[in-house]
Formats: structure tokens, sequence, C-alpha cells
């Protein structure tokens, strides 16, 4: 007689798809945020990282201009903490750089408005993972050394289905 064995499926290892880009240019930075833009399914979250001065703010206000909100509307909330602009969809737009703890994060009410149909915005966002969700798109900009302050690389990392949808999508359309 043949002893019977339990079958445990194997759970493959989670693979977070990536995708980096070089952007060369003001208007190739525009016409990648163009394209996340037309592209992007809310609600989304999009965590940017990358030093002072790599273009966390300018990227947002390509992606808010390719909404319809004036790009002068779109301005860096590292004292007030939190923009709400209002285009083709809601946009809401924080800094966690200013913050000290994951409680001054709850205070501004991030789990509420992730409930929202909207697409939200993270500067400095690395600092507190612990509240963003699962499901986001990871944006690091990092200027390119001995190239032009408008250079950079974008490395984008997806976290959850919805988000590795949009990484292969934009993906897809920068290799055409």
């Amino acid at each position: 007689m043949i002893a019977s064995r339990t079958i445990v499926p194997i759970v493959p290892f989670y693979f977070m798809p990536e995708f980096q880009i070089q952007l060369d240019s003001l208007s190739e930075t525009q016409r990648f945020a163009r394209a996340l833009a037309v592209m992007v399914e809310l609600p989304m979250l999009v965590a940017l990282s990358g030093t002072l001065g790599a273009g966390k703010t300018q990227f947002v206000r390509f992606v808010a201009q390719a909404l319809g909100v004036a790009a002068e509307e779109v301005t860096s909330p590292t004292y007030v903490l939190l923009q709400r602009y209002s285009g083709h969809h809601l946009i809401y737009h924080f800094d966690f750089y200013r913050l000290k703890s994951s409680a001054e994060v709850w205070d501004l009410g991030i789990d509420e408005l992730l409930e929202q149909s909207a697409l939200i915005f993270v500067e400095w966002a690395e600092k507190f993972p612990e509240c963003l969700p699962g499901d986001r798109l990871n944006i690091r900009l990092e200027p390119i050394e001995s190239a032009t302050e408008q250079c950079r690389i974008a490395r984008l990392t997806a976290t959850g289905a919805r988000a590795e949808t949009l990484v292969s999508r934009l993906r897809d359309s920068h290799l055409r």
C-alpha cells in the first residue's frame, strides 16, 4: 500500500515588474508623464522618490497638465504637505519630506483619500512605506551625472496587480 501524501503547491516568488527609462530632456519627461496620465486606472497611488531636485514635482506637474490642470496650479507641497488638483481626474499630491512619523501621514487622511477614485502622488514616499497601499506604482527619479539638469533615469516598480498592468503598458508603449 502506498502512503498518501499531501501535495502542497509551491507558491511562486512574486515578481515585481520593473521598467527603466532614460529621459534626456524635459520634453521626454513630459511625453512619459502624458503616457502615464492616459494609461492610469483609478484609484492609483504613485510613490515618487529621488534626491532634492530630481524632478518629482515637475513630473507631477506634467501628469496634471495632461489631465487638464493648469501648470501654474501645481506646486511643491513641501510646506503645505498636501495639494489637491481638479482636472479630468481628481489628483492629490503629498510630500512626506518634512513629516517625522507615520502618525502625521495618517493625520493627513491618506487612508480616506485612497478610497476615492483619484490619482495620488506622494513625494518622498520611501520615508513611510507602511502608510502606502500594497498596490502602487513606485517611480524613482535619478539625475544623470555629467548631463544637463534635465536628464534623468526613471525607474518604475509595481507592487501589485493594477500597478503591474500599468508598468507593462508603459513599457510596451515605450518600446514602440
